[in-house]
């Protein structure tokens, strides 16, 4: 009699959950929508409002759970911290690398994300050594990250967050910032270098005489958890200062262990502005935290000619150090610009927004 009651019981709970489900469909709640992150400019491959996102970069990835429409049933939470994501193939973007991570039944996601190169382990780019992830019991609202040396490399590190974003099937969109900045070489020489008159300019190497290529990222959201503020990032713990090559400028003999540079001999000037660094990522190689203007050192060597037999090329190498004023910013190139003529080298310096390639601001 027991049992029979018990079954009878347990029909009916059943066919009253399944009325209640039935009754009110829109309370039933989506279930399995897999967390991705659509970084802005993915469709276009052009920067909107900030980075391109290159498909080569992974990210690590923290969310923080806000409270849905029944606060008395749970509580705001750090949700996961620090996933890798990476790009899945289609259109929604980044997904987690450890499997799926869904969307919460209810509430909004604030997400806080670096990225880079190195974080997909297939990639010879740099990655953070170590990550610390947390303000007041809320993951999206800062992390520290500790940046190796990466002066081999030239990667840029990039930074960014998406705050009280819902279920989304189409990804959370977010917006990426560069955390580095970068120095750019541009030269030219008014008398366009000819081997059969043995006349011009040759570019033989640029030294960058002590800048610094490692330090601590510290970025803040403080905008998570219905906060209010603006994303932010500032560096410290800058590294020691090295004398490094320039990407791709020196000659192979200079390399020593920097196997990474495709180096070159010389670079002969033409009469028009040639890139002499190599573009990677945003039209830029030599890559750093952004710090004070150090000086660099060109080589050259001055075509003059042939000797009275036409055949031994009368040549000297030459060298000069330019000493930039000011400091080399965070989501900037610093261009500088050289002008060679066969008496004089003018050097012509600017700053240029990272994503606004067409915006320049003069250096005095």
């Amino acid at each position: 009699m027991k049992k029979f009651s018990l079954f009878i019981a347990a029909l009916a709970l059943f066919a009253m959950s399944g009325c209640n489900k039935q009754a009110s469909p829109a309370d039933v709640p989506d279930l399995g929508t897999e967390v991705s992150i659509r970084p802005l400019g993915l469709q276009t491959r052009s920067a909107v409002s900030g980075t391109a996102f290159p498909q080569g970069y992974d990210m690590l990835v923290s969310a923080y759970r806000n409270l849905g429409s029944h606060p008395g049933e749970d509580t705001a939470q750090d949700y996961f911290e620090g996933i890798q994501f990476g790009y899945n193939g289609d259109v929604t973007g980044w997904k987690s690398e450890r499997g799926p991570k869904y969307y919460p039944l209810d509430g909004t996601l604030d997400f806080l994300a670096i990225a880079g190169a190195g974080i997909n382990v297939a990639s010879t780019g740099i990655a953070p050594s170590s990550v610390t992830w947390g303000q007041s019991s809320n993951v999206a609202k800062k992390f520290v990250a500790v940046l190796p040396d990466n002066s081999a490399k030239f990667d840029d590190i990039l930074y960014g967050a998406s705050n009280a974003q819902g279920l989304s099937s189409s990804g959370s969109p977010m917006e990426f910032k560069h955390a580095m900045t970068s120095v750019v070489f541009l030269a030219k020489c008014n008398v366009a270098y000819s081997s059969t008159t043995n006349s011009g300019i040759t570019i033989n190497g640029i030294t960058i005489d002590g800048a610094k290529y490692s330090g601590t990222l510290t970025v803040n959201n403080p905008a998570a958890g219905g906060g209010s503020g603006s994303l932010s990032a500032a560096w410290s713990s800058l590294g020691d200062a090295k004398t490094h090559i320039s990407a791709r400028v020196w000659n192979t003999a200079n390399l020593g262990t920097n196997t990474t540079e495709a180096a070159l001999s010389a670079f002969n000037l033409t009469s028009t502005y040639t890139n002499l660094s190599t573009s990677k990522f945003g039209d830029a190689y030599v890559i750093m935290p952004p710090q004070d203007a150090v000086p660099f050192t060109v080589t050259y060597t001055l075509h003059n000619g042939f000797a009275a037999d036409g055949t031994t090329p009368l040549n000297k190498q030459m060298q000069f150090q330019y000493t930039p004023t000011g400091t080399w910013d965070m989501a900037k190139k610093n261009v500088y610009s050289l002008d060679f003529g066969l008496t004089e080298i003018v050097i012509k310096p600017t700053i240029v927004d990272w994503d606004a390639v067409t915006t320049e601001v003069d250096i005095p």
